[in-house]
């Protein structure tokens, strides 16, 4: 499931859908196991095009990284 981070005061919180909450049995103040993982979903026609651009450009941006 994804869910957005949102601001709480000073701090992050992720909500949990009411029906995931009662799939799962839980309730307001139990604890519960989370894990975080964050994904960068490339697009492949955009990895095309930034490989050939790289490519087209790649004298430039040699010249660019020794400034």
């Amino acid at each position: 499931m994804k869910q957005k981070i949102i601001k709480v005061g000073n701090s992050a919180a992720v909500t949990i859908p009411r029906k995931t909450l009662d799939e799962k049995g839980l309730k307001i103040g139990d604890t519960a196991d989370v894990e975080v993982r964050a994904a960068f979903e490339a697009n492949e026609e955009i990895h095309l095009l930034t490989q050939k651009i790289i490519k087209q450009y790649k004298p430039a941006l040699e010249e660019l990284a020794r400034k």
